[in-house]
């Protein structure tokens, strides 16, 4: 061990030096402990936002509702991004296309993923499965809410008119619906917080 540390410090801060590691390949491996855990019960939904982070539907100056807006403040509140939600919703309110949306995120360097018109199930399968969520149009396109839970049986959605609750469904009962209204979603790419501990 010595050796390696004079070697170390010898040649610290050279570039392009091989150092002989000696015998320290010898040394005894930590052996891996095997662990026996318990059964855990995965969180449901899985995007379990508090309700203060839940942003309600406003109107906007031109009198139509900012579901959309509404559902990414939500989703930005989700993902840690405080204060993009606050931003978003000081600068942007009405109606929205996945056009129009998609600039204005470009414009401001949100990270973000989206589909539309392409029946991506995948897409809200890996937004639920890395706790992302997303937002999702519903209603023949007349709404967006965030779908915060997907698994083979149940939808759940988080809508910005009723933010209290969440909404349970059946799978292909949402599926519908969303594939109808266009098949959009979209998913800020940010860090979700991790699942609850279950006991």
């Amino acid at each position: 061990m010595k050796r390696l540390l004079f070697l170390l410090v010898l040649f610290a801060g050279c570039n392009g030096i091989t150092i002989d590691m000696g015998t320290l390949n010898t040394l005894q491996s930590i052996p891996n402990q095997d662990y026996d855990y318990p059964d855990y019960k995965i969180e449901k939904p899985t995007v379990n936002l508090e309700t203060v982070f839940r942003e309600h539907n406003w109107l906007g100056p031109q009198g139509e509702g900012s579901c959309v807006h509404a559902t990414l403040v939500s989703l930005y509140n989700w993902e840690g991004q405080f204060e993009m939600a606050d931003y978003w919703k000081a600068h942007y309110a009405d109606g929205e296309f996945a056009s129009t949306l998609a600039d204005k995120m470009n414009k401001i360097g949100v990270r973000y993923a989206y589909t539309t018109n392409e029946n991506n199930i995948s897409f809200l399968e890996w937004a639920c499965d890395t706790r992302r969520g997303c937002g999702v149009a519903v209603h023949n396109r007349a709404h967006m809410v965030m779908l915060i839970h997907l698994d083979t049986e149940y939808a759940c959605i988080l809508d910005n008119n009723h933010p209290e609750n969440f909404k349970w469904m059946p799978r292909e009962e949402f599926i519908a619906d969303w594939i109808s209204s266009g098949s959009w979603a979209v998913s800020p790419v940010y860090t979700p917080p991790p699942p609850l501990p279950f006991d």
